[in-house]
Order: structure tokens, then C-alpha cells, then sequence
């Protein structure tokens, strides 16, 4: 007598093992296929944006999911903005269609290691290059250095950057070691030229938010707002050739300030800012700038050099700070009761062997229209 549970078994099994096979064969044949370098490179070209300097070998994987891997490869994304070398492309590939070598249909991007350059100069691709790529990329353990005409800025190692679509929203986040301390960084975009920016560094209690959206004339608006420890720094910008700042605010445990003006990136960086202090704990900032200003740590000094501008002061202290390349001068500062000491200075070296040309005056008003001063210079 015929067993129909035996025979149902045997079938299933029997089944299981055709579909179990051929799934094997299905995927393991693109391994005898050949994938020629230009469809690699349109498929790239097409989906992100990227084009291929150099590609040193290719190869099929199944495991852990059908890919193939770029070993070696060099490639930029958008206007050579975005430039990496010796990095590893591995392509993840749309399981229906891996048997056609002639056009490169794949799901994501990993781009493991390597070495990656960003220019400040064409730093507003970055919005072009989220909202061109139809394919989500993700870097992994990549080393990115940003410059400004050809000058090391600072750097950013052991990166992971993940770039995707999630329906209408488009979205870059950032994850690395910045100055031996973990950033965060997330750029994202829900509405057509409106767009979102975080950064964070947990370690110092840093949280800056950015909303910036871009007019029909291409120029950016927006405001700021950042959080360190218990400061607070708030301003609205506008860009166009120059990017001019608004209604600025700054809360700390050394000053309260109001502030506007407006800061210039090209050729170099230069900020001309006027300042409105309406409390001012000078007990509390002096030992701070002098170990900012007089101490041997070393990141100290570049970055006094890269903060080059003019800085106005009015209300509870008057005078002018201009600092260029690392000269730092204070010029006609009213300082103290009825602002009856008068300040000139100038600090041309910095750390513990730091030097200050001075001229301090000090008004004495005896009588009525006239007045005499004590001068100190040193």
C-alpha cells in the first residue's frame, strides 16, 4: 500500500534540494562571468557619482552576500572634492540580476579603509553628492584630511560615514576620532534646499545645530545655535560672497554678549565682528586666556594663527582686538570705573616665553575740564 506521507516527505525533500542547488549555481556562475571595467565604472559614474582613477583588481564573492571587490582602488566623488586612495570597494549586488556583467546593478557601496582628502573649497557639493546618489555608501575605518588651498586644516581618523535615502529625507552622518575625541556629524535634508546639521563631541559637552536652507539666487541662509558645557552661542547667517552674521548672541560664565558682522573664507579666513558686552566676570576669563595664550600645548598656537579678524567692543569695555597670522593687538581699550584707564598693546610671541609690548594710562580728573594721566609702559 502506497505511503502518502512518506511519498509528501520525499517530495518536499526532493524540492528543498533542487531549489537549495540551484540557488548555489544561480550565484556562483557570475564568478565565471566577466565584469568589464567600464560597466563598473558608468554603474559608479551613474548611481554616486564616483569616478574611477584606478581599480587594480576585481573579484566575485558570494560571502557573506554576493559583491564584487575593487582592491586598491582610487576614486573622487563629485568635482574632485571628495578624494580617496588605497581604499577597498566592495559592490553589493541586486541578487536578480547578477547574471549581467554588462550593466553593474548593485544595492549599496562599502568603502573599507583607505585614505581620503576633502576640499573646503567645494565644500557645497556635499548637498549635490547626497542628493545625487541613488545608492547608499558606507566608509569604514577611512582616515579623511581637510584642506583649504592646499593647506592641512585637520583631520578626522577611523571614520564611518553612512550616505542614504530614506524615502523623500537624504541624509549624511559621521562617526569618528577628532583630536583623540569621538564626533559625531549629521547632515539631512526633508524639503527641497532646506537642511539640517548636527555636530556633536560628547567629550566636551559640544552640541551645535544648523538649519541653512538655499534661495533661487543659490545663496545660504539660516542660524546656529551651540552648546558648550553651560555656554551658549546662537547667531543668523546669510552667505553670499561674504557670510554675514545677525542678531548673535553669546552666554558664558565669563560674559554675556550680543554680537553681528561678518566672517570671510576666501582667500583666507578673516572675521570683522562687533561686540556688546552686557556682563563681563574679568576674574574668571584672565587665567583661561593666559593658559590659552602662554601655555606650551602645542595645538595652541595654529589655531591662534588661523583665527585671523577685528574685533570691536563697546559698552561695558571700548577698544579693537586685531589679530593677523599670530600678532595679536589690543588698540585704544577703556577699561575700568568711567573707563579712566586707557590700554594699547601688542602680543608677538606666544607660549611661556610669551612677550607683550604695553602702554597702560591711567586719567585723573581734578578739576572741572582737566585732567592728567600716570602712563606705564613696559
Amino acid at each position: 500500500m502506497y505511503n502518502y506521507a512518506k511519498g509528501k516527505k520525499k517530495f518536499f525533500f526532493f524540492l528543498f534540494l533542487f531549489l537549495f542547488l540551484f540557488f548555489i549555481i544561480y550565484l556562483y556562475i557570475p564568478k565565471f562571468l566577466n565584469f568589464s571595467i567600464e560597466s563598473i565604472e558608468d554603474s559608479l559614474k551613474n548611481n554616486n557619482n564616483i569616478n574611477i582613477r584606478k581599480i587594480s583588481k576585481v573579484e566575485y564573492n558570494i560571502f557573506p552576500t554576493p559583491r564584487l571587490s575593487l582592491k586598491d582602488s582610487d576614486f573622487t566623488i563629485g568635482k574632485n572634492m571628495f578624494e580617496v586612495r588605497n581604499s577597498k570597494i566592495e559592490i553589493i549586488l541586486n541578487i536578480s540580476q547578477i547574471l549581467n556583467p554588462a550593466e553593474i546593478n548593485y544595492k549599496k557601496l562599502l568603502i573599507d579603509k583607505g585614505f581620503s582628502k576633502l576640499n573646503f573649497n567645494n565644500i557645497n557639493q556635499i548637498l549635490t553628492i547626497i542628493d545625487q546618489s541613488k545608492k547608499r555608501i558606507i566608509f569604514k575605518g577611512n582616515n579623511i584630511v581637510f584642506f583649504d588651498n592646499k593647506k592641512f586644516f585637520f583631520e578626522i581618523n577611523n571614520v564611518l560615514i553612512k550616505i542614504r535615502r530614506v524615502g523623500k529625507k537624504k541624509e549624511l552622518s559621521l562617526n569618528g576620532i577628532f583630536l583623540n575625541n569621538k564626533v559625531f556629524i549629521k547632515l539631512d535634508s526633508q524639503f527641497k534646499n532646506k537642511n539640517n546639521l548636527t555636530l556633536k563631541i560628547p567629550e566636551f559637552d559640544i552640541t551645535t545645530k544648523v538649519f541653512f536652507e538655499k534661495n533661487k539666487s543659490g545663496n545660504l541662509s539660516g542660524f546656529v545655535n551651540l552648546e558648550v558645557f553651560n555656554n551658549f552661542l546662537k547667531f543668523n547667517f546669510a552667505k553670499k560672497d561674504n557670510i554675514k552674521l545677525t542678531k548673535g548672541f553669546i552666554r558664558s560664565e565669563f560674559f554675556n554678549t550680543s554680537f553681528e558682522g561678518e566672517t570671510i573664507f576666501k582667500p583666507n579666513f578673516f572675521s570683522n565682528l562687533n561686540f556688546k558686552l552686557s556682563t563681563l566676570n574679568i576674574n574668571k576669563l584672565y587665567p583661561v586666556l593666559t593658559k590659552i595664550l602662554f601655555s606650551d600645548t602645542k595645538s595652541k598656537s595654529p589655531l591662534i594663527k588661523k583665527v585671523n579678524g577685528i574685533f570691536n567692543f563697546d559698552s561695558k569695555i571700548e577698544g579693537k582686538i586685531t589679530n593677523r597670522n599670530g600678532e595679536v593687538l589690543f588698540k585704544n581699550f577703556k577699561v575700568g570705573n568711567n573707563k579712566s584707564f586707557l590700554i594699547n598693546a601688542k602680543i608677538f610671541e606666544f607660549k611661556k616665553k610669551g612677550k607683550i609690548n604695553f602702554t597702560v594710562a591711567k586719567i585723573f580728573k581734578y578739576k572741572k575740564n582737566l585732567s592728567n594721566n600716570i602712563i606705564v609702559k613696559g
